[in-house]
């Protein structure tokens, strides 16, 4: 995760030192947004190790979701961005223990507007990280990392204001003492956004 802190301190260090076109209200420029929503993450878990392989049923769970991006808009119509989706979802680990899990996806985005002002649709994607963690949990194990990647399409119904649909894929895996754990999910997230420039 050093590498993404590392990008982010490299864009917003970038971004500061750009006066011109920041928050000017076009979208031309430095950008910086977020999001909160609702959705569902699927997901089996498969375990290997010692000769044997285990997958589990597939599990959907309701989530809470939240997503950020900072980056830069080269013309009205396109941004590119760094980006973090994160579905907050509950459930029973195999201790038998309620726990929320992090499943994320944090990489570089890009977003292509048809028209150059609100109101207008656009189509967005990226690819990254995707993790699976526990940040709320004491004594938490490791970060599971792996291949991410999603795709959507929004619609700004207001200068700054949009609401967002993805489809989010994400393949973390954690290795410990010879034993190789894995999650594949698949995220379905709406959220609504605000986004400065």
């Amino acid at each position: 995760m050093r590498l993404w802190s590392l990008i982010v301190v490299v864009v917003l260090v970038a971004a500061m030192s750009v006066s011109v076109y920041a928050f000017d209200g076009q979208r031309k420029g430095f950008i910086l947004g977020g999001g909160i929503g609702f959705g569902m993450t699927s997901f089996t878990q498969t375990v290997e190790g010692y000769g044997q392989s285990v997958t589990s049923d597939r599990e959907n769970k309701g989530a809470f979701m939240t997503d950020f991006k900072i980056g830069w808009a080269p013309t009205e119509q396109i941004e590119i961005y760094y980006d973090s989706k994160v579905s907050f979802l509950g459930m029973t680990n195999a201790l038998g223990s309620d726990v929320t899990v992090a499943n994320g996806e944090g990489g570089i985005g890009m977003s292509y507007s048809l028209n150059m002002a609100a109101p207008t649709f656009f189509f967005t994607g990226g690819l990254g990280l995707a993790t699976w963690s526990l940040p709320f949990e004491d004594n938490a194990p490791d970060t599971w990392v792996g291949f991410g990647l999603y795709g959507g399409v929004g619609y700004e119904f207001a200068k700054h204001y949009s609401a967002e649909f993805d489809i989010v894929y994400g393949n973390p895996s954690d290795s410990e003492f010879g034993i190789d754990a894995s999650t594949s999910a698949l995220t379905l997230k709406l959220t609504i956004n605000a986004l400065a420039y």
